[in-house]
């Protein structure tokens, strides 16, 4: 499922537990993309938070692991603890990218049951009257 905010475009996958997209991990990532948007005036184009919550509206009760960046943020629901990061983004580079990727199988021993991708939107540059008339 996508949709867009003013601000961000939100990408998420089916959970394979439930089938649905899921509220939960949805609600999650408007607040973490509200937060960063809130800390972006004191803050570096550096800054990244990485953890991870427990989604308590989720049916089955799942562990989200996120990292948050100014212009990019990821959650990865129903991931093992131990599961490499670099990893995980692999595999949603793999997921969300229009480039053509392949990983080896078994790489992720767990994968995600669910993931959702945040990207920041650019402003639109103001464009000048007589570019229009001129084209």
């Amino acid at each position: 499922m996508i949709w867009k905010t003013r601000t961000h475009e939100y990408t998420a996958t089916v959970c394979q537990r439930t089938g649905k997209t899921c509220p939960a991990l949805a609600r999650m990532a408007r607040a973490m993309a509200q937060a960063m948007a809130e800390a972006h005036p004191v803050a570096t184009s550096e800054f990244e938070i990485e953890g991870s919550s427990e989604l308590t509206h989720c049916p089955e009760g799942c562990t989200a692991r996120f990292r948050a960046q100014p212009d990019q943020m990821r959650v990865f629901c129903g991931t093992d603890a131990a599961a490499n990061t670099k990893q995980l983004d692999d595999y949603a580079d793999m997921i969300f990218g229009t480039d053509i990727q392949t990983m080896p199988s078994g790489i992720i021993a767990t994968p995600p049951c669910a993931m959702l991708e945040v990207l920041a939107l650019k402003p639109r540059e103001p464009v000048q009257m007589a570019v229009h008339i001129s084209a």
